[in-house]
């Protein structure tokens, strides 16, 4: 699974909670299995780390401190303005660590919310405060938090984000050397080391001779090409042919540019008694 599809995956897993869990943390465990009483329970990490353990993937179930401290997640470099991390740094799945109350904390860190989806700039979180499980609009929310001051004194907004499912790593495009190159389709020749390749055109090899190359950039060989009103023979080689050609028991003229002859021609004799046709070269 892709990078993308796997986050989706925990994305939907947490749309199983909203509205539906309690609030509790001595009951923190109950996320996905009923308690005796009939009643889901989580808190505001549980709640995200049973998400993801859910659909196949996680770290542990941690608190919010232990999110902050664990190896197995990275930690995004996002700037943050007012309490607003840049939308474009984010990915679905990742988790926002606040401020709480708790000084004893690690950065004081007390609550924690999950990217649920993103359109552009608009971001939609997830997460489980007291009442039950709820979508929230990310800038709203980080604003309202920033703007908040906890008993101690200090804002409980974002501190940092966190990421448990890395982006996919960016193919390693290979790097063309110019020239001719075969391939599992037939022969290329590319222009240069990014890439491109006579398509659609006419080469001219270093040996002189003319190759013609289709639409997908296949040296085209062993067939009729017709091109601007005139037939021309590719050969085995796929170098256009020119002079007399035998195929199949019958002979075809073709001039010094490699067009096959066709209207009636008169074949005159040198010095040296041989026939020529004007139209080819010695």
């Amino acid at each position: 699974m892709t990078a993308h599809e796997r986050r989706a995956a925990v994305a939907a897993k947490y749309g199983t909670l909203i509205g539906r869990n309690l609030y509790s943390q001595p009951l923190r465990d109950y996320c996905f299995r009923k308690h005796k009483d009939g009643n889901y329970y989580s808190d505001c990490s549980s709640s995200i780390c049973y998400t993801y353990q859910e659909a196949g993937e996680g770290w542990g179930i941690t608190n919010t401190a232990g999110m902050y401290t664990s190896s197995r997640l990275e930690t995004v470099d996002v700037p943050i303005s007012d309490g607003v991390p840049a939308a474009d740094c984010l990915r679905p799945g990742d988790m926002l660590l606040y401020a709480g109350n708790d000084a004893s904390r690690p950065k004081r860190i007390g609550h924690v919310e999950m990217v649920y989806s993103m359109d552009g700039d608009k971001v939609i979180l997830c997460g489980h405060g007291s009442g039950r499980p709820s979508y929230k609009d990310m800038a709203a929310y980080c604003r309202s938090r920033y703007n908040t001051l906890a008993p101690g004194g200090w804002r409980k907004g974002l501190v940092c984000v966190r990421r448990y499912i890395p982006d996919d790593a960016e193919p390693v495009q290979p790097a063309y050397i110019p020239g001719w190159h075969q391939e599992e389709d037939g022969w290329r020749y590319y222009l240069g080391t990014d890439g491109f390749f006579v398509r659609n055109a006419w080469y001219q090899d270093t040996n002189g001779k003319w190759y013609w190359f289709d639409g997908t950039g296949r040296m085209v060989h062993d067939t009729w090409y017709w091109y601007k009103d005139h037939w021309y023979y590719l050969g085995g080689d796929g170098a256009m042919c020119t002079g007399r050609l035998t195929l199949d028991g019958k002979w075809y003229v073709l001039d010094d540019e490699g067009r096959m002859i066709t209207e009636p021609v008169t074949l005159t004799p040198d010095k040296d008694g041989a026939l020529r046709y004007p139209g080819l070269g010695e």
